[in-house]
């Protein structure tokens, strides 16, 4: 049984090794302008409007489970998606960041994926976006602080920034992924979700 153990170990991983060795730089992903960052991260960049990321958020979740202790996840909310209302877009980045520190996004991200993609329904104004979180058993008064705040404020201005940034780089799609800030995962040449998972545990681990 230790033996079966210890193949069933190797096979899995000769197979990753194989996996990375094929990953290359033009072909699997590109490298990207700015610095690498000091700790290992993921950065999707989406929106609850987009259906793609929607679908996806299943896969995203996974990959967030995946990671190593010392590396991070991070959504980025975007803007200017065509026909939606930037001021709306605004207060879903803060209805993100604030369920965030509410730690409340494993709850409050699929609610606002299902009231958009499955209920048809939009957001007018944050007393819609209010009522969710209190559907979703958030207390009134610490959601008035804290989508309120200057921090929540300041964030969402580094999402939007983060957004102008990579967007004058020519990746407007959603969602992206960037990993450690400098590498960006291309699925052109990808078959199924799990070689695209393979790529970015791959970039997340890679030297410079």
């Amino acid at each position: 049984m230790h033996r079966k153990l210890i193949m069933v170990i190797t096979s899995f991983f000769l197979f990753f090794t194989v996996q990375a060795a094929e990953f290359t730089e033009g072909d699997h992903y590109l490298e990207i302008e700015g610095q690498i960052t000091e700790k290992k991260e993921i950065t999707e960049f989406f929106s609850f409007y987009c259906p793609a990321c929607f679908r996806q958020e299943a896969f995203m979740n996974d990959l967030k489970a995946s990671l190593p202790k010392d590396a991070v996840f991070n959504k980025n909310h975007v803007d200017g998606m065509p026909g939606r209302q930037s001021e709306i877009e605004d207060l879903l980045t803060k209805a993100l960041i604030t369920a965030e520190y509410l730690h409340v996004e494993k709850q409050l991200v699929p609610a606002i994926f299902n009231y958009i993609h499955l209920d048809k329904a939009d957001f007018h104004n944050e007393k819609d976006i209010k009522s969710l979180f209190l559907v979703n058993d958030v207390d009134a008064e610490k959601f008035d602080k804290v989508f309120s705040s200057f921090s929540v404020n300041t964030r969402a201005k580094v999402m939007k920034k983060n957004t102008k940034d990579i967007r004058s780089q020519g990746f407007s799609g959603v969602p992206t992924l960037i990993v450690n800030g400098k590498y960006k995962p291309l699925t052109k040449n990808l078959k199924t979700m799990q070689e695209y998972k393979s790529l970015v545990l791959f970039l997340l681990n890679k030297e410079e």
